[in-house]
């Protein structure tokens, strides 16, 4: 079910890149999935370490959950990519439910982001937390 929606996801990265006159869409899509990714694992675990009191990873531990995201979504969406089975998928869908899922994309980017933020300006910079 996850997966279905980070299909979705791609598939709009993909079609705005494509009216944007791109020419490696599919590549610009799958790196803002893995991002997205990322940042959702990392404010999963930035509130988790606030309930819980453990050391959340540090960047350079990241790149052992940032490699193989990039990895996964390079062979789910670059490998022999067909985007006939994405327009068939979600080709068809009103404009009114695309642009309200549209904006449900990019607040769940906004506070994919937000929280690690927030929670390291509280924890580093403000001594708060």
């Amino acid at each position: 079910m996850m997966l279905s929606k980070f299909d979705y996801i791609f598939y709009r990265i993909y079609k705005f890149y494509i009216g944007q006159g791109s020419s490696v869409t599919h590549t610009y899509a799958a790196g803002l999935v893995s991002v997205l990714q990322f940042f959702t694992i990392l404010s999963i675990v930035g509130v988790l370490s606030l309930i819980l009191k453990f050391e959340v990873f540090n960047k350079y531990q990241s790149i052992f959950i940032i490699i193989p995201l990039m990895i996964l979504n390079w062979y789910r969406y670059e490998r022999d990519f067909d985007i006939k089975k994405y327009e068939e998928r979600f080709g068809d869908e009103p404009a009114g439910e695309r642009r309200k899922k549209g904006w449900l994309i990019v607040l769940w980017f906004a506070v994919a982001i937000l929280i690690p933020v927030s929670i390291g300006v509280l924890r580093h910079n403000l001594g708060l937390i």
